[in-house]
């Protein structure tokens, strides 16, 4: 295959797949905890992918499971799966675990809650030899019938075209393992972020990432209720210093900082402003949303979709407040006690 005939696919690795050494050493690594809810639907698809494919070994990570999880996949061991047992450990550390057991040139993260298409590995590593990126995966996807605040996030953050970026999902990421081991592999003392913060290794080390739409994965535990929603943010946002510095301060941390300076002029406001109170508490209001509102319309100028946008301001109001909260427990050194 000459360079030159990968460079016309490039942006089409469905149609390059084919032209691609079809048997590639891959290790999937999946971590799990408590996932029967969703393990019945998703280890068939990644096993199915698997002997399409060819050459792929499975390995998942048991973290303490109490609801069956880990004797339903050691049911599946003659299907090809691994299952090695944790307790008590970060996600990032038993993603670090389970590379270490297996031996693929390429490593492939897929969370215990996500399925995948039939050719998902043959297309991320087409994806990696025509752009000799490092790492390829994409935005996750929703189910067919999703939840209306899983379409809504979906909406305001899928972008859905082949681009380089600056991280990936590591519920779906596919890298290949000298570039994976050359950067140290995923930071196990964070909670959550280790995402970000690898991607962010990676660029600075000289490594594409390359996004492509057809490196698919379908997460079915999205949130589904207002409460889930709030509960998995401030998780998520137990890891949002993992990137952060003295010299770079990401978008989302600034926007955070505006939330809190907004809504501590909002109070000051309510205690020491005019004196009519109907116009005290409309500033007040108002700056609650200037947040809220100034990433919807970034988000919507990215991904070219506007119909999210009413729901979209009063997800992000919750997702600002959900990431005060986590940097108080932060603050407080309650961080290792939260559960989603």
């Amino acid at each position: 295959m000459t360079s030159s005939a990968v460079q016309v696919h490039v942006d089409s690795p469905l149609e390059l797949a084919d032209a691609v050494l079809r048997k590639s050493d891959i290790t999937v690594v999946v971590p799990v905890l408590n996932g029967m809810r969703f393990l019945p639907r998703t280890v068939p698809t990644l096993l199915a992918a698997g002997r399409y494919s060819g050459r792929v070994e499975f390995i998942y990570v048991d973290n303490g499971s109490t609801d069956g999880s880990e004797d339903y996949l050691r049911a599946r061991a003659p299907e090809g799966i691994r299952i090695f047992s944790r307790k008590g450990d970060t996600i990032a550390g038993m993603r670090n675990f389970g590379a270490r057991q297996g031996r693929g040139q390429y490593l492939s993260f897929i969370d215990g809650d996500c399925s995948i298409p039939e050719r998902y590995f043959e297309v991320a590593v087409s994806v990696l030899r025509s752009t000799a990126a490092a790492a390829t995966g994409c935005e996750i996807h929703v189910p067919e019938q999703p939840h209306w605040i899983e379409s809504a996030w979906h909406d305001l953050h899928y972008v859905g075209r082949n681009r380089d970026v600056q991280y990936l999902n590591s519920g779906n990421f596919f890298v290949s393992r000298s570039a994976f081991e050359r950067v140290g592999g995923f930071r196990e003392d964070m909670l959550t972020g280790e995402d970000a913060e690898i991607g962010e290794r990676l660029v600075m080390a000289g490594e594409r990432i390359r996004a492509c739409p057809e490196v698919k994965a379908i997460h079915l535990g999205n949130p589904k209720s207002i409460p889930q929603f709030y509960r998995r943010n401030v998780w998520h946002g137990l890891g949002m210093f993992g990137t952060v510095s003295w010299n770079r301060l990401d978008r989302p941390t600034a926007m955070l900082a505006v939330h809190l300076i907004a809504t501590v002029i909002g109070f000051a406001t309510l205690l020491i402003g005019p004196p009519s109170i109907a116009l005290r508490m409309a500033t007040a209001l108002g700056l609650q949303f200037v947040a809220p509102v100034a990433t919807v319309v970034y988000r919507g100028r990215r991904t070219s979709r506007w119909r999210s946008a009413t729901v979209g301001v009063l997800l992000y109001w919750l997702y600002y407040w959900a990431r005060l909260h986590a940097l108080a427990l932060v603050a407080l050194g309650r961080s290792e006690r939260y559960r989603k």
